[in-house]
């Protein structure tokens, strides 16, 4: 039973990255057919991520006291829905409500099905978190992938966002069924949704990082590669290709490199890739260097997040769902904020260097890593 909970997990993390990689491999597809500006998109991602941290606390709050199987199925029909929405609406006043349920649809997703990963690996008696992320990378893969395939025959965001969601409404019908009993994570009355203070403080604040790493990579590389680089809607769409398959890459190996070399280790380096991939992209401005970058940049943040939702799962006197949502609210907000702060750097000094706050936060990882050793 645990073993087919896996499998079906792992599926729903698969389907939760094809959406969210559908939806950043796309975003200039939406840029162009609705004539937004830097600053216009910054405010279409602020929405997504604005909306699934404010359901990070209710939806913490249910898997705590319910389980995780129920909102993790609510999470995917919202996802669907927000993303079919999008493909649809006719102006910017339209795209920001519908952008609204999709991060509604990420913030319940996330915080369920990271709970339910922890509970699977207590039944399994062995670390699969950074595994189950990687299938959110392979799904990130998927969905980038489809985008530029797309995107090179011309077919919009209007048939490819729906196509999406029906197989991922499909995916839940079939799979959600095979997770594990709600009565299994269900915590006791005593279990509650804790602000990231004292022992959360610091993944928290290193979860901010890296979550902004992520969130701004997705939604920039495309922006990037189709703006000041000068590539193709298919080169584009590439950018968020090669974030994903380092990031899968690196997530298959991030349970084993978190056990043997500790979660402090993991950061400093994870986040001097970082900074290493940030600075190649935007130094050289050209197509197979800046793809390459944003590989780094994939490759070093892929493996801290799993890594600081199990320190965060761990801590005494709060639950697992619980404590994940505390580190993943200071997280969101990294995806709440580098759309402005992006957006709107970028209309005064231009994107390449906005990005270059990309390579700060992989530096903040990188200082304050070490620091973990105490805490993890």
């Amino acid at each position: 039973m645990v073993r087919r909970a896996h499998v079906a997990l792992a599926v729903a993390f698969i389907a939760f990255g094809t959406v969210d990689g559908t939806w950043a491999a796309r975003l200039p597809a939406l840029e162009r057919r609705l004539d937004l500006d830097s600053g216009s998109l910054g405010i279409t991602i602020f929405c997504v991520s604005l909306t699934a941290t404010l359901m990070l606390v209710p939806a913490g709050a249910l898997a705590s006291h319910r389980g995780s199987r129920g909102p993790l199925a609510l999470g995917l029909l919202v996802m669907a829905g927000g993303l079919t929405a999008a493909a649809f609406a006719p102006s910017l006043g339209v795209l920001l409500p519908s952008a609204c349920i999709l991060g509604a649809g990420f913030g319940i997703l996330d915080v369920s099905a990271n709970a339910h990963g922890v509970l699977v690996e207590q039944r399994l008696g062995r670390p699969v978190l950074s595994a189950l992320h990687g299938a959110w990378s392979f799904g990130l893969l998927v969905g980038s992938g489809i985008a530029a395939v797309a995107a090179a025959v011309a077919v919009g965001p209007r048939v490819q966002f729906p196509a999406t969601a029906a197989c991922v409404l499909v995916i839940g019908l079939l799979y959600v069924p095979r997770l594990l009993p709600s009565a299994e994570d269900a915590a006791s009355d005593t279990a509650h949704f804790a602000w990231p203070r004292g022992a959360l403080a610091l993944p928290a604040l290193l979860t901010f990082c890296s979550m902004f790493v992520e969130s701004a990579t997705m939604n920039w590389s495309a922006v990037f590669l189709a703006g000041p680089v000068d590539s193709s809607a298919a080169v584009a769409a590439g950018g968020v290709v090669a974030f994903s398959i380092a990031m899968v890459v690196a997530r298959l190996a991030g349970d084993p490199l978190a056990a043997r070399w500790g979660v402090a280790a993991l950061a400093r380096r994870g986040g001097a890739l970082v900074v290493t991939g940030v600075v190649l992209a935007v130094a050289t401005r050209s197509p197979v260097p800046a793809l390459a970058g944003f590989a780094l940049v994939g490759a070093g943040a892929a493996a801290i997040v799993p890594a600081l939702f199990r320190v965060a799962s761990a801590v005494p006197g709060i639950s697992s769902g619980a404590g994940i949502a505390s580190v993943a609210t200071a997280g969101y907000f990294g995806g709440v904020v580098n759309g402005p702060a992006i957006g709107f750097v970028a209309r005064g000094v231009g994107l390449s260097a906005a990005l270059g706050v990309i390579g700060i936060a992989g530096a903040v990882i990188a200082l304050l890593g070490p620091r973990l050793g105490s805490s993890a």
